[in-house]
């Protein structure tokens, strides 16, 4: 009977641990973060379209799908960090500096964004989405905060979506550089698996 060797990080089958990097988290885990960067990009997409053409049919339509997807990226946010809670996930950030103060900025700006814009169509009085539903109103209607309220929803929305796009930029590029990182790591263990074959490694 051979003993084996296990490295830290690294499951016994030789794959990485949970927590061994991005590609160690569950699928539901990874599922979710990514279904979220494409609903911030396409909700930043419709809202530059909306905003470009103004007034008219097709500028109400964009309004009303902007404010549909806005609300599926606010639960699947708020779906997202209970499941983060439960599992006891850890956010892992590829670059050394502020990793996860960078996580609770975009979390907050995830959340905050969306109740600025509700926040805006209920003082304005635009809260009816897909299917006659309305949203639930938290600003007084009329009470003539609604330009400042859209103009805070559009600038932390620019910043969101930048924070968003170097998030997925450094994400790519960790992606690109594992199988660099992981030769020299199966040279090593391999030069460790040769040694291991030396007089007294096996218990029988």
């Amino acid at each position: 009977m051979t003993r084996s060797i296990e490295t830290p990080g690294t499951a016994p089958d030789g794959g990485q641990g949970e927590r061994g990097g991005e590609h160690g988290f569950p699928f539901i885990a990874r599922l979710l973060h990514w279904s979220t960067a494409v609903l911030v990009l396409a909700l930043f997409a419709v809202g530059i379209a909306m905003t470009s053409l103004g007034t008219g049919r097709w500028a109400a339509a964009l309004h009303t799908l902007h404010k549909t997807v806005g609300v599926f990226l606010f639960v699947l946010v708020a779906l997202r960090l209970g499941y983060r809670v439960v599992a006891r996930l850890r956010g892992r950030w590829a670059r050394a500096a502020g990793g996860r103060v960078i996580h609770r900025v975009l979390y907050g700006l995830l959340l905050v964004v969306p109740l600025l814009g509700l926040a805006g169509v209920s003082d304005f009085g635009g809260r009816a989405i897909y299917g006659g539903i309305e949203l639930p109103a938290i600003w007084p209607e009329g009470a003539g905060y609604a330009d400042t309220l859209f103009r805070s929803h559009a600038v932390l929305a620019f910043l969101l979506v930048g924070l968003v796009t170097v998030h997925i930029c450094l994400a790519l590029d960790e992606y690109i550089r594992q199988p660099q990182r992981a030769e020299p790591a199966q040279a090593a263990l391999g030069g460790a698996g040769n040694s291991s074959s030396l007089p007294g490694r096996d218990v029988s």
